[in-house]
């Protein structure tokens, strides 16, 4: 693979089967802090939206977290948590997004939709989730085969981040659909449907807060809408924006983390074996394994507040800084024989799939949680579950996410 590949060709994740760790670990040796130019064949399909200017790629672990960690000098909210260049209308929707608040308003905020993320709050859900696990192998558990990627990865985290957030059932579906046209944003034969999503959930977003107003209900969404920063109600974009985030967080990386994790578990059968010996010692830090080898999310932005140096480069005022989960994650440095896939490993959970510093992702706790109940499920019930079939990731820079997979396996009851 060529030092010059550009990470906004948005085919070279599903041409490498995943974020291109060969060059990664080049530039990791060679080039830690690397340049990567404006693409000339790049077309931003988001209305407002480009990538004019080129950005600083981060491959090493501590750097990654240095900057992560430091608001004052690495902003998500200067030009926006994600790698575009914005007009001043998306990019005050960016910073409307929890991801991309100033940091004193981003912590506001946090506070006030902390409370179902509690450990105890999670636990009180804990038998639902389990329930609901089962109910939704037991739908695919006579057939013998199933797409997994949405007949069984996608349901559990959609069922539950629509309950912490306060969407009635009636429209569960209808943000499920939505979140994932959002996400699905470098097709272009869904460029249309990609940008009228977020629109659709608007509308839905005003929707919901207007009855939270009406009837208070402490679900999350309830919360904002109920909630003030600084004495004063939330602004509507701060209530569309949570909406929209969560719609496309809420599930997009647990239904990935799922699907990868069948999928290396069948590429590394020597491990898949071990964890059967003991699903409930091994299947936690298989989990954290399998969220360090392939997270589903490949980076976020930040952008300099002032001129400075990562590692021996220079960074000016102004420049856009791409950190990379992906590149950290195998990080020799911190993960012994990192492309080693080690269920055993005995610091898995140190990964960056979740980010780091104050923008550590809210939900972690809770993917944690449902991880656990849906693939213990799986494991125990469908044991000799593998891909049938091809597989299929999504066309993305932003995501390493397989968008199907189908899948075979032994029929139980």
């Amino acid at each position: 693979m060529s030092p010059n590949t550009n990470l906004l060709d948005p085919m070279l994740i599903p041409r490498c089967g995943g974020p291109p760790h060969e060059l990664f670990d080049m530039w990791r040796r060679t080039d830690p802090v690397h340049w990567n130019p404006p693409s000339e064949d790049y077309e931003s399909p988001m209305p407002g939206a480009s990538v004019s200017r080129g950005f600083w790629v981060l491959t090493r672990y501590q750097d990654v977290v240095e900057v992560s960690r430091d608001q004052d000098l690495f902003s998500s909210h200067e030009g926006g948590p994600i790698i575009w260049d914005l007009e001043p209308p998306q990019l005050a929707m960016q910073r409307a997004n929890i991801m991309g608040m100033q940091p004193a308003t981003h912590m506001a905020v946090k506070k006030l939709v902390m409370p179902p993320f509690a450990p105890r709050e999670l636990e009180a859900l804990q038998p639902e989730i389990d329930a609901v696990a089962r109910e939704i192998v037991d739908s695919v558990a006579a057939k013998g085969n199933c797409e997994f990627a949405f007949d069984v990865a996608a349901k559990l985290p959609v069922y539950t981040f629509c309950k912490l957030l306060g969407v009635p059932d009636r429209l569960r579906e209808t943000v499920f659909t939505l979140g994932n046209q959002a996400a699905d944003t470098e097709n272009p034969a869904r460029a249309d449907r990609a940008n009228s999503a977020p629109l659709a959930l608007f509308a839905i977003a005003g929707e919901l807060a207007e009855e939270k107003r009406q009837n208070p209900d402490g679900s999350m969404l309830s919360r904002l809408v109920h909630g003030e920063v600084d004495g004063e109600k939330l602004d509507e974009a701060v209530l569309q924006m949570f909406v929209v985030a969560l719609s496309i967080a809420g599930h997009e990386t647990t239904r990935s983390t799922a699907v990868h994790f069948v999928r290396l578990m069948n590429e590394h059968p020597d491990q898949y074996d071990l964890l059967r010996q003991d699903v409930d010692r091994h299947l936690p830090n298989a989990i954290e394994e399998v969220l360090r080898h392939s997270p589903p999310v490949v980076k976020f932005r930040r952008t300099a507040m002032a001129d400075t140096v990562i590692g021996e480069t220079e960074i000016s005022k102004g420049d856009k800084v791409y950190l990379s989960y992906p590149a950290a994650n195998r990080d020799p440095a911190m993960f012994d024989d990192p492309h080693r896939f080690d269920i055993t490993r005995s610091n898995a959970n140190r990964h960056l799939a979740f980010g780091s510093g104050p923008h550590f992702c809210l939900g972690a706790r809770l993917a944690r949680y449902q991880l656990r109940a849906l693939l213990k499920e799986v494991v125990t019930r469908l044991p000799d579950i593998r891909p049938d079939g091809e597989t299929t990731m999504l066309k993305s820079i932003w995501f390493n996410a397989v968008v199907g997979m189908p899948v075979a396996f032994t029929p139980a009851h």
